[in-house]
């Protein structure tokens, strides 16, 4: 297997630093074409039903009785609590961010705790465990790529393979805060890890903070076309914000769960993310899982160099008696090859082949609005069919009444929850399906 090159790194400086670069091309500057209800492969919201899918929606809380989460901007303070760095370096106090994190859970403070990373390459896994307080880790480069946290991980290691790989050196022992973590997935019973243990960054730290970093799973494309999951950014943790990060990867790029310590999906519990002004990487479901996720201003890329016929951005497992879970607004969707690329499909998460049952399977929920969509999009089937069980994509146009108003139930479980918005560029068209 290869790593990838120095041009996936410049592609993150070009889309996830200058984001504006993208909306220069006139297809983007014109008015959304896009007109509700759509089509059965590409459903369109109204003006009115949009005004259901704004952030504080998805970051309502699963008690109605209980205040939505409403972050406020990351602020720095003028003196972290650590700082990562060479050693011998003026201020600092440890060497690798493992240590670091490691140091700030000890404390057991109900405060967060800040650590300043200094610019240069981390090589190894990052993992923040669960804990009375919140985290914060940032980057201190004038840019995301500055500052590097990578390995090369495969969900289809077995596992004394990726107990070597992530534990050479023994910074995750018996007694350190990190150790549950790790010790569940080295003592997997199956052949292999799996995606849940791919991560190079995994945190289960309710409140986490990241700014200002690059996060790499550099696997790079395997020799075979198989599944090969390499997750870059795995988060359980609820109330995380994540800002200025590049997020680079393959299958499961980021991936976003509501997993408890025992690192099994839940179905009784919601975790919210806001993620802003980032830049987003991989070829087949590059964001996935269960949890509310708001995307602000972020550029998302479909690579498609491991298998060009399919590549998805999305891959939503959200629960069934939940309405909300991906949303992007403001952002940029771009993708190589042939307009095969698609924006996502339904990740039925307990199903089998053929064992979706409507109103108690997951039905992953999606939103993107007010975005810009390049050519690299499949405009006549932009939706994919759903992974695990395998039904077709049927998007919900609704029946108009007397005066031409649709009516549709936006969370009909016979069929699924992805919609479109106010979205522009060539990859936003709306194709009329052939008459029958």
């Amino acid at each position: 297997m290869n790593t990838f090159s120095v041009s996936r790194l410049a592609l993150a400086l070009a889309f996830g630093v200058t984001l504006s670069a993208c909306s220069s091309t006139p297809p983007d500057q014109r008015p959304s074409e896009q007109a509700a209800p759509g089509t059965a492969s590409r459903p369109v919201l109204s003006a009115d039903e949009a005004k259901n899918f704004t952030p504080a929606r998805y970051f309502a809380a699963l008690d109605p009785n209980a205040a939505a989460w409403s972050p406020s901007a990351i602020r720095l303070p003028q003196q972290p609590d650590f700082v990562v760095g060479p050693a011998g370096t003026q201020g600092v106090t440890h060497t690798s961010i493992q240590a670091a994190v490691d140091a700030a859970i000890v404390r057991h403070s109900t405060s967060r705790q800040y650590i300043a990373v200094m610019p240069g390459t981390y090589e190894g896994t990052v993992y923040v465990p669960a804990a009375s307080g919140s985290v914060t880790i940032y980057g201190t480069g004038e840019k995301p790529i500055d500052v590097k946290i990578g390995l090369a991980l495969d969900s289809e290691m077995d596992a004394n393979t990726w107990r070597h790989t992530v534990n050479p050196s023994g910074k995750y022992m018996p007694g350190k805060p990190a150790w549950y973590m790790f010790d569940n997935c080295q003592n997997r019973r199956s052949g292999v890890v799996g995606v849940m243990c791919s991560a190079v960054v995994w945190s289960q730290n309710n409140g986490l903070q990241l700014q200002n970093l690059t996060i790499e799973n550099n696997l790079g494309d395997s020799v075979d076309a198989g599944n090969h999951q390499a997750v870059a950014l795995r988060s359980d943790g609820d109330r995380v914000q994540i800002d200025k990060v590049n997020i680079l990867g393959r299958q499961n790029t980021f991936l976003v769960t509501n997993s408890d310590v025992q690192n099994r999906f839940l179905t009784n519990r919601l975790t919210r993310t806001q993620v802003t002004n980032s830049y987003i990487e991989g070829d087949v479901d590059v964001v996935a899982g269960r949890g509310a996720v708001v995307f602000d201003n972020t550029e998302f890329r479909l690579v498609n160099s491991r298998n060009p016929q399919e590549g998805y951005v999305f891959a939503p497992a959200t629960q069934p008696n939940l309405f909300y879970g991906f949303l992007a607004v403001n952002s940029r969707f771009s993708a190589s090859g042939n307009g095969v690329a698609q924006l996502g499909r339904a990740w039925d998460l307990e199903a089998g082949e053929g064992g979706y049952t409507p109103g108690q399977t997951a039905n992953g929920q999606v939103v993107i609005r007010d975005s810009v969509i390049n050519e690299g999009f499949n405009v006549a089937k932009p939706w994919g069919d759903a992974l695990g069980s395998k039904r077709p994509f049927t998007g919900n146009t609704g029946t108009a009444d007397d005066k031409g108003n649709v009516q549709r139930d936006l969370n009909d479980a016979n069929a699924n929850r992805m919609w479109e918005f106010n979205n522009r560029g060539v990859g936003s068209q709306v194709v009329a399906e052939p008459k029958k």
